[in-house]
């Protein structure tokens, strides 16, 4: 590679860079703001549980800061940030997709009768994170393929983890149901809460989590071949 064409690769990243990380801040400005309304306003002064910021949706703001904080670090034995750049990414891209999709379809929860800005709020956040995916899709900065997918999943399995330890430890508070899968209800999810009712719901909270990977997959190769077909 040329000094000029690693010189326009450099600038390249960039702009991708510059961009993830933009709408990063986006994001946390908007949550931020969701969350002081909602405490002060819509539930005058009480916090409800309910809302804390870390379902899947959620998800692009921790990553971005991750991502961003990958930008200082330079390559080593040990860690190599672009590799971990490029896992992040694929994580924004398939279950930032498929989570945004499917929150503007079935968009119930979405909603807050009464308060306008609030309510628009859950849309333009969901559309952001569909654009987000399509730019990285777009412009190929994420894995190729199942096996590059499969690279997510770990992380995943991480914040479902953690999504499990903050409906435990605040339980006590009220209603926290990160990632749908608190152990003190069945799922408030459609078809989900039957199979709760039918298997249980440690049963049903696997079969949730496996289902949320199959569709981040379906959603991951949906993507890269409707690329290929651009390219034709």
């Amino acid at each position: 590679m040329g000094k000029r064409e690693l010189k326009n690769k450099k600038t390249e990243s960039a702009i991708h860079d510059r961009f993830i990380i933009l709408t990063g801040l986006i994001l946390t400005a908007m949550e931020i703001w969701k969350q002081l309304t909602l405490w002060l306003v819509e539930f005058g002064g009480k916090y409800n549980v309910w809302y804390f910021p870390f379902q899947l949706c959620s998800m692009p703001i921790y990553i971005t800061i991750l991502y961003g904080f990958l930008m200082g670090f330079k390559k080593s034995k040990r860690v190599d940030p672009d590799s971990v750049k490029k896992i992040l990414l694929t994580f924004l891209q398939d279950y930032g997709f498929l989570g945004g999709v499917m929150s503007l379809i079935v968009h119930d929860g979405l909603i807050h009768p009464g308060y306008v800005l609030l309510t628009l709020h859950g849309f333009v956040w969901h559309i952001l994170l569909v654009i987000l995916s399509l730019y990285i899709s777009i412009n190929r900065l994420s894995l190729p393929g199942w096996r590059g997918f499969l690279k997510t999943v770990p992380l995943f399995g991480s914040f479902a983890f953690l999504a499990e330890l903050i409906n435990v430890l605040l339980h006590k508070y009220g209603d926290c149901d990160m990632f749908y899968i608190s152990p003190y209800h069945i799922s408030s999810q459609p078809v989900f809460s039957y199979i709760d009712m039918i298997a249980g719901r440690g049963t049903g909270i696997a079969v949730y989590l496996c289902s949320v990977i199959i569709g981040a997959l379906f959603m991951h190769m949906f993507l890269e071949n409707a690329n290929k077909l651009l390219t034709i």
